[in-house]
């Protein structure tokens, strides 16, 4: 497991087992609010994504996730990713009341949406997920850490 110094890094290592090719899948990261966004990057990048933009409002957040993935141009608004044609999805996880509303102007760029969990905090987020799936044909997916990932006991 990666740990960063101040002890606060969340990245158990999967396997890797590359499903696109190099370049064929440009991703970016933003919202560094909850440490599972160390091993959901990493978990693309092994699947061979190829990550592209960080965007936080917390300069030291960005500055202390870099250190891992130093590879990303600092973006300094959300939009200069959702404006990028190249983009396929954009990685998050915010504070959970926000997940939702993230994930919503994702999908409506035209961009699959992959979120921590809790992916939304009240039955009504859920609706308009659906909703914006239906009309987008985007993919509002969620990252259970658990699945993929286990850290070393």
């Amino acid at each position: 497991m990666s740990q960063a110094a101040d002890g606060m890094s969340y990245d158990p290592q999967g396997q890797t087992k590359h499903v696109v090719t190099p370049g064929e899948f440009p991703f970016a990261v933003a919202y560094l609010d909850h440490m599972h966004i160390n091993g959901m990057t990493s978990a693309l990048q092994r699947a061979g994504g190829d990550l592209r933009y960080v965007y936080d409002t917390d300069a030291e957040r960005v500055k202390t996730w870099q250190a891992q993935f130093p590879e990303a141009e600092v973006v300094d608004n959300l939009s200069r990713i959702l404006e990028d044609p190249a983009i396929k999805l954009v990685a998050a996880a915010a504070i959970p009341n926000e997940r939702c509303e993230v994930g919503l102007k994702v999908m409506d760029a035209g961009k699959d949406y992959f979120t921590d969990k809790a992916p939304f905090t009240t039955l009504n987020q859920l609706g308009l997920a659906r909703a914006k799936v239906e009309e987008t044909k985007q993919k509002y997916m969620v990252y259970f850490s658990e699945r993929l990932h286990n850290a070393p006991t």
